[in-house]
């Protein structure tokens, strides 16, 4: 098992209730497919780097898991169509601190 983090930017129109459902779908394909320890780290809504989707603003959620490295293309799978998520990213914690 290896140490991920993985940072996803929601869209800013979604309403609180269906932020959380959104949150908590992500939440549950990530205990579905990795199998190890979860912590969610909502970060509230924040002004993006440059525009995506024609959107200057998102809702930022940090997900810290622990997944052999063959679920991470499952997860990636099953998010990228999402209407609700504009960006994700998921990459490897360093171990080295």
């Amino acid at each position: 098992m290896r140490d991920y983090e993985a940072m996803f930017i929601f869209h800013p129109e979604l309403t609180e209730e269906k932020l959380e459902q959104s949150v908590k779908a992500v939440e549950n394909i990530i205990k579905s497919e990795a199998k190890g320890r979860l912590q969610t780290e909502s970060l509230g809504k924040k002004t993006l780097a440059y525009p995506v989707k024609k959107l200057n603003e998102g809702y930022y959620v940090n997900y810290d898991f622990e997944a052999l490295p063959v679920a991470i293309e499952k997860i990636k799978e099953e998010l990228k169509h999402s209407e609700d998520i504009l960006r994700f990213m998921i990459f490897i914690k360093d171990s080295k601190k």
